[in-house]
């Protein structure tokens, strides 16, 4: 039996804005005529025409609307209420976006020897398209993948168990799986060509496909277990037995005496996913929303290594 440890993950992310403006007003100054200590009425002083005044500096107002019109990000007021710049609404209005993955896999034989004394490696593909919610610098990912999982046919034995009754010669028949998770992703950037991103997330995946066990017996599993060669079925003199010599004895009960090939029903059909993630990202400022990606992570039952592509719309 083979059995598989869980991991989990979470990420969040809080952001924060801030905003203020400056003010001005001004008062025209009034001039009144005079009165007799009679009582009698004077005729106002005839207007006489100033002398040539020079302009008085204005640099604090004019400072001011420079700096209002040049700043693009200044915050400002409507009727006291206070306004947010365009520029900064854009900057954290969701965006929305397609990309497609590509990733080497790897389920290493020390994952496995921490459940089997005796196993198959395996190395892999699996392939998925995207589509992610971005705000900031926070995606929501939502992704579904078809995921490789036949290692070569070889031997299996538990940890623990008697290599010369409990070996197995397993053989993965189109074993696969579809999945579909969320992932939690955050984005640094270093410049405008290069960024970060990592994070996580869960999911779902559906196993097809089928596992062929055939119990082994020969002399050769009590000393050399992982050796198709020295330890095999019985019905053949030497390892690995054919398709057609592992065909002719199903039906039967099997054993290590008398071995019978049967599928396993013990391949589940649902299991849980945890995904964890962390990479670099490359854009091109020639082309707006468009990332290619380099991965690097572990996606549970196996780590991973690829590449992708993004592009937001």
């Amino acid at each position: 039996m083979i059995r598989t440890g869980l991991m989990v993950g979470a990420f969040f992310l809080v952001a924060a804005g801030s905003l203020g403006a400056p003010a001005l007003a001004a008062e025209p100054a009034a001039a009144a005529g005079g009165v007799t200590g009679a009582g009698a009425e004077t005729p106002a002083p005839v207007a006489v025409e100033p002398a040539s005044a020079s302009p008085a500096p204005a640099a604090s107002s004019s400072s001011s609307s420079s700096s209002s019109v040049s700043d693009p990000d200044a915050s400002s007021a409507s009727g006291g209420v206070p306004m947010v710049a365009a520029s900064t609404q854009e900057a954290s209005a969701a965006r929305y976006g397609l990309g497609a993955r590509f990733r080497v896999t790897s389920v290493p034989k020390w994952l496995l020897g921490l459940f089997l004394d005796e196993s198959v490696p395996l190395t892999s593909f699996t392939t998925g398209l995207e589509f992610f919610r971005r705000s900031g610098n926070f995606d929501l990912v939502l992704g579904v993948a078809y995921q490789n999982l036949s290692p070569k046919d070889g031997n299996w034995l538990g940890s623990g168990n008697d290599p010369s009754t409990e070996t197995d010669y397993i053989q993965f028949r189109d074993l696969a799986s579809w999945s579909a998770d969320a992932a939690f992703i955050l984005h640094t950037e270093f410049s405008e060509y290069v960024g970060m991103h990592y994070g996580g997330g869960v999911g779902i995946g559906i196993f097809t496909g089928k596992m062929l066990r055939t119990s082994n017996g020969s002399a050769g599993c009590q000393n050399d277990a992982g050796s198709v060669v020295n330890c095999h079925p019985i019905v053949c003199a030497t390892g690995p037995c054919t398709e057609g010599q592992l065909k002719a004895t199903e039906g039967g009960s099997d054993s290590p005496a008398s071995p019978s090939r049967f599928s396993d029903n013990h391949v589940p059909t649902v299991y849980p996913i945890v995904n964890l993630i962390t990479g670099l990202d490359v854009r091109l400022p020639s082309v707006p929303g468009l990332a290619f990606k380099l991965d690097l992570g572990y996606f549970l039952p196996y780590f991973f290594v690829g590449a992708g592509v993004a592009y937001q719309i």
